[in-house]
């Protein structure tokens, strides 16, 4: 893996950044969900660029103007990442998130996130090596901080309190965290 391409088109860009203060400073289920799928599609992207080595493959105006416009459907992006490399347990957690978005978007006023999804997610996630880091998934979390640098909220994964929108953050950047070496 190319890991300065992924780290060019996932970990520093600011639309990742911007992704996660979205879901943070909102309460909706709907924009959580939506917002944290486009996420983990651009995550695919990268996944697969850095894989490739070419860095402008989902590109809407590719370097070489003979290359032609390349798109395809999250579902073949998770699992053309998976057939390059990425542990089966991953690409079903990114099918679950999947399953997820499509209630949303073809369910009338879908509001809330199945807790079957959840538990899933943990076991599927867990089973991914966390690189040399113990962790489990239940003892992860999030802090946020606003601008002003004053604690807004800390939701761990395992707690009963923590909203199923900021379990499913938590849980998708632990996946990611542990698919990527980039990450570290």
């Amino acid at each position: 893996m190319n890991e300065q391409i992924m780290k060019k088109l996932f970990f520093n860009r600011d639309e990742t950044f911007d992704s996660l203060i979205t879901i943070c400073e909102n309460n909706n289920p709907l924009i959580t969900v939506l917002t944290l799928h486009l996420t983990c599609e651009s995550f695919l992207e990268a996944y697969i660029c850095a894989h490739l080595e070419i860095e402008d493959l989902f590109s809407e105006s590719p370097n070489n103007k003979e290359d032609v416009k390349f798109r395809m459907s999250f579902e073949h992006k998770a699992k053309l990442a998976q057939r390059l490399g990425m542990p089966k347990a991953a690409y079903n957690a990114f099918e679950i998130l999947g399953q997820i978005r499509n209630q949303f978007a073809h369910r009338l006023l879908q509001s809330e996130i199945p807790d079957s999804y959840i538990g899933n997610l943990y076991s599927l996630i867990n089973s991914i090596p966390n690189h040399g880091n113990d962790l489990d998934l239940n003892d992860e979390g999030i802090r946020y901080y606003s601008k002003e640098g004053v604690e807004q909220f800390a939701h761990k994964f395992n707690d009963e309190q923590t909203p199923k929108s900021m379990k499913l953050l938590v849980a998708f950047f632990s996946l990611i965290r542990r698919v990527s070496p980039a990450a570290e």
